[in-house]
């Protein structure tokens, strides 16, 4: 979903596990890579969550 607001765009991302469909996470810098590159980790099954971007 985009907002524009006085020259300031948002975007909101949704982070989905591929695994488990669970929309938890966490973040760490130690899981940064290329395929991940946002380091966020699904807190039930520790797979590298999908980006969905609304």
């Amino acid at each position: 979903m985009w907002w524009r607001s006085k020259d300031t765009m948002m975007i909101n991302f949704c982070f989905k596990c591929p695994c488990c469909s669970g929309s938890q996470y966490r973040t760490s810098q130690f899981d940064i890579s290329l395929s991940n590159p946002r380091g966020a980790k699904c807190i039930f099954c520790k797979t590298a969550m999908k980006v969905e971007a609304n």
